[in-house]
This record gives C-alpha cells, structure tokens and sequence, in this order.
C-alpha cells in the first residue's frame, strides 16, 4: 500500500538517473567533461541499483542516501554519471538496504563493478566485450504527487515551441515510486514543457511549461496542479544554535550535523563546519532545526566524538571531555549540561537505519569506524558523573566520518 504522507523522507529518495530518449552511444574517451561513468553488475535479487559516491575530501556526487539511480544496460550491467573527482562509490539496491562496502575508484576513469552474492566487489576499467556506456546528458528532477487512485504515473517531457520530445513514445518515461508517496523522475536539461500521466495514460495533465531546474508537482483528483521548486515536504522550522565545549587540545573544534536516518547532511563535507568560540569560553554555531544528530570533532577531523542523537529543533549545549564521553543538555550553561546523562561510544543508528550508516561511510571515515557502524546496534550507556566506563569494542564507533 502506498504511504501518503508529506514528509521529510521526499527528499531523501529523489533519483538522479541519467534518463534521455535515445541513448549516443559513447567510449571511454567521448565522455563528458567533467562526468564519468560508474558500472556494476549486481545479483539477481538486488532491485533499482544505486550508486553513492564522495571524493577524498569527503564531498559527496549526490544530495542524499541511497545516492543516484543506476541505469540498466546490456548484459546485466547498470550504470551512472558522477562528478569525475569521486574516487570512493558505494553500490547499493531495495532502496538502499543492502549494499557493498566503500569502494576505491579511480578519478576519472569508467569503472566496471561486479558485485558478488557476499557483497565482495571487484573493479576493471576494461569494459566487458560488446558493451558501451550511453552519453551523458544534464538532466534534472521530476517529483509528482499524484491522486491516490493513480496506480502508476508516467511523465512526457518536450520543448515547446520546436516541439522535440525527451521520450521516444507516448506516454514517456514510466516515474519510480518512493516510500513517501511521490514518484519521480528523469528530464533531459533542454526541456521547458511537461505532462503527468496515470494509469497507462487514462488520465493526465493538461501541458505544464516549466523552468528546467527540480520540480515538484502535485496533482489534484480533479487534474490541477501546484508547481514549485522547492521541496514541499521539508518542514519550515527555525534554526537552532549548539553550544561547545570541548577538550583544550582539540584545536578548531568542528561541528558536524544531519538528519537520520536518510542522511541528509547540513554540511558539505567532513569534518563541518568551525564553531566560533564565545567570551564564555562557550563555542557555538546555528544549524537547521531539523538534524536530530551532530558529531563534535577537532583536529582537522582527526578527533571525534561518537554520533549523538538530538531532539530536532531544541537548543542544545555539549560539554566534550573526550571521543567518548560527552554529555548532552537541552538548557542552558555548564551547570545544567553536568547534571544530564553522558552520550557514551558505540552509539549507532537502529538496524533498519541503513540510509544515514551509509552518509556517514560517504563522509571518509575510517573501515573500523564502517564496520562497527553496519552492525547497526543501538548501544545507550548512560555514565554517572563518577562512574568509570570501560568501553568494549565501540572505542572506534563513530560513522565513518574520519578521512581515510
């Protein structure tokens, strides 16, 4: 059954496939400045391949988990455009519930991926006999909220006044339901007009001029439409400020903030953002109101703090005393944040929570950090102010926000 409701979670499966009507096929020296093509031929069990990529500095090819539709090609094999600066791919599938380990790519060359049933991965940069990658070609984003007795939803995407069509027949390229209700899908970057379809064509829009840029569209029972361009479904909440204090030899403490479990980052790449140290000895930064998890670290990212989870949109102070031993308070001062509970190491995300284990992997931490992260083992150790911790295999427990 579909799930209807307008969350946050919209975002987090929006697809960035590389769809167009008639592929130009290309070889490895034709491609695109700038892009390069990541393969991978993955079990037979794995549905709707996706590709998440980041480079050595932690900056990652897409907006969030589980990353970029792969595209299927002859013989099994999928592939996907990246930024030709990723050097480490993760590939993953069942929206993003299973998944390979970090991969090592090199920067600008096409890389061939077999993924075997244990999840083991080997990398060529020959291409298979006979086989191709398509052209690259801009595209952007098409999300479509649609009436609920629409089974399926297809999109017809032209330029108008020449009239040239993105999809070779009618009624276009069929768009991919999410968990969170909307479909979504694919638009060569030269297109101005659009239709939203259903239910193999029986009912649909009128024509829809647009600007080529991610849209979201939502399409009523009676066919009017709302066009924005700017996600509807994440929430407009204030910001809210995190307040720092951390261990003396931590220099340039960072904070490094999203949301679980989709991924969502607040920052571009590891280690964050600076925090600005006050005449209270207090550092401080404003962040969205809508991360519920944040990671102090120091050192240029060398040193940090496990994840800690966070109520949305609550002021919160952090007294780091080291990696592991942190205590979080929703009021305000030293004081008040001494009398709360320690954040203690080993804190992961739930099971189910792949999405955000695999941002973390995507920002450059260490393998020991990714593997102690899969394990998906929520541990709450709650530490009394003279209590001593001895922390059992989860000293390293941070989600693979360390650079490698």
């Amino acid at each position: 059954m579909r799930r209807r409701s307008l969350s946050i979670a919209a975002m987090f499966f929006c697809v960035f496939a590389l769809l167009f009507c008639v592929p130009v096929l290309a070889d490895e020296e034709t491609e695109s400045a700038g892009m390069t093509a990541v393969c991978a031929q993955v079990p037979e069990d794995w549905s709707s391949p996706c590709l998440w990529a980041w480079d050595d500095e932690g900056v990652g090819a897409f907006a969030s988990w589980p990353g970029g539709t792969m595209e299927e090609m002859d013989g099994g094999w999928y592939y996907c455009y990246v930024p030709e600066t990723m050097t480490n791919v993760i590939v993953n599938a069942n929206e993003g519930t299973v998944q390979t380990s970090e991969i090592a790519v090199e920067a600008g060359q096409t890389a061939w991926i077999t993924v075997a049933e244990d999840l083991s991965a080997e990398v060529s940069y020959e291409a298979p006999d006979g086989l191709e990658v398509p052209a690259y070609v801009e595209t952007f984003t098409v999300h479509a909220y649609v009436p609920l007795a629409w089974k399926t939803a297809d999109l017809w995407a032209w330029s108008a006044p020449d009239g040239t069509n993105a999809f070779a027949a009618w009624p276009g390229e069929a768009m991919t339901e999410g968990e969170d209700g909307w479909f979504t899908a694919q638009c060569p970057a030269w297109v101005n007009s659009i239709i939203v379809s259903g239910n193999d064509a029986e009912v649909q829009t009128e024509d829809i001029s647009i600007e080529p840029q991610e849209l979201w569209i939502t399409v009523y029972e009676d066919l009017t439409y709302e066009l924005v361009y700017e996600d509807p479904t994440v929430p407009d909440v204030e910001n809210i400020t995190v307040h720092v204090q951390a261990p003396a030899d931590w220099t340039e403490p960072c904070l490094w903030a999203w949301s679980a479990p989709d991924g969502t980052n607040a920052f571009s790449a590891w280690p964050g953002e600076p925090l600005t140290q006050g005449e209270d000895g207090w550092y401080t930064m404003e962040v969205p109101g809508w991360i519920n998890s944040v990671i102090v670290n120091g050192n240029g990212g060398e040193v940090q703090t496990s994840d800690i989870s966070v109520e949305p949109g609550r002021d919160i102070w952090l007294v780091v005393e080291g990696p592991e031993n942190v205590t979080l308070s929703y009021e305000e001062g030293a004081e008040a944040a001494a009398g709360q509970e320690t954040e203690t190491a080993g804190e992961t995300q739930a099971e189910t929570e792949a999405p955000a284990e695999t941002q973390a992997e995507a920002s450059g931490q260490t393998d020991e950090d990714a593997d102690e992260t899969q394990s998906n083992t929520a541990v709450y150790v709650v530490i009394i102010a003279v209590v001593a911790v001895v922390i059992i295999g989860a000293a390293a427990a941070a989600k693979k926000k360390k650079k490698e």
